[in-house]
């Protein structure tokens, strides 16, 4: 076989496996967004969709306090829960990874369990754990600790962050696991046996060569966080009002679609600036420094 043939059966080969793929996402992913982006430039008349482009929804929510509000408490609630996450993620999967030798797929396992699990089931089961008669407030009024319930552990922002950083540690832990499972140890004797504790270990040595890891997990928590409906809306109590349930409410009771599609679009592009902007930042860092060698 020659040699243009064996390239034309690769490229060929090729285009099999990712035309499908290539398919799939443009017609499942890209086209539902390039519907939603068309109509954030239509306006509403009584229960019709005016097709005239115009700026107005977008002005409309970047001139509203309430909307710029909750996409910064959307920001702010992706990014804290990404940090917790990743603070909780990274002994956890620095453990499995360099002190488990023979039970590492069952402890893998063991933490992807709760994702087997639907959302509504594990949001209820915190909801018996954290209720004012739960499992918590009635163990610590057994132990004596407390005499009445502590009302703070459901519906509230407590509570929306616990059971967020459950939801969402076992996408923070996974590609951690992954990035140091790789790691050589011969980098942590070196840093040991020069005199280097623990801390400066861990900031010289571990943090930039798992940097890739980190950015990959914070980025997967911080958009999954984000984009959540569900938790706020059954855990936050009158906390809960988020930008989704916003966006939620004008594509439903208020059917003000090219609202909701302009407020949808604002949040996907200050998520999209702000992944950029800390993908660039952590990039230039010191600690970014094991990702620019691997480049």
């Amino acid at each position: 076989m020659s040699l243009k043939r064996i390239d034309r059966v690769r490229q060929l080969t090729l285009l099999a496996l990712t035309g499908p793929n290539v398919l799939f996402l443009a017609v499942f992913c890209v086209a539902p967004l390039a519907v939603l982006f068309s109509y954030s430039f239509f306006q509403v008349s009584f229960v019709d969709i005016v097709r005239e482009p115009t700026l107005a929804n977008y002005a409309r929510v970047l001139e509203s306090a309430t909307y710029r509000g909750l996409v910064v408490k959307a920001l702010l609630y992706g990014i804290g829960i990404a940090a917790v996450c990743s603070v909780i993620a990274y002994p956890l999967a620095f453990f499995i990874a360099k002190r488990v030798r023979v039970y590492k797929a069952p402890l893998l396992t063991l933490l992807l369990i709760p994702l087997y699990t639907g959302d509504l089931i594990r949001i209820f089961a915190w909801r018996v754990v954290l209720g004012a008669e739960g499992v918590l407030n009635s163990l610590l009024m057994w132990l004596g600790v407390i005499k009445e319930p502590i009302w703070v552990l459901l519906f509230s922002p407590f509570s929306t962050v616990v059971v967020l950083t459950y939801n969402y540690l076992p996408f923070m832990v996974l590609p951690l696991w992954a990035a140091i499972e790789a790691m050589d140890d011969s980098f942590l004797e070196a840093a040991m046996d020069l005199g280097c504790r623990r801390t400066a270990t861990f900031f010289k040595v571990v943090l930039p060569l798992t940097g890739a890891g980190l950015i990959a997990g914070f980025m997967m928590v911080f958009v999954l966080v984000v984009g959540d409906y569900l938790t706020p809306q059954l855990i936050g109590g009158s906390s809960g009002v988020t930008v989704t349930s916003a966006i939620h409410d004008m594509f439903g009771a208020a059917f003000d679609w090219p609202t909701g599609s302009a407020l949808a679009w604002v949040l996907l592009t200050a998520m999209a600036a702000f992944i950029t902007a800390a993908v660039y930042l952590f990039y230039k860092s010191p600690w970014g420094r094991g990702i620019r060698r691997a480049n």
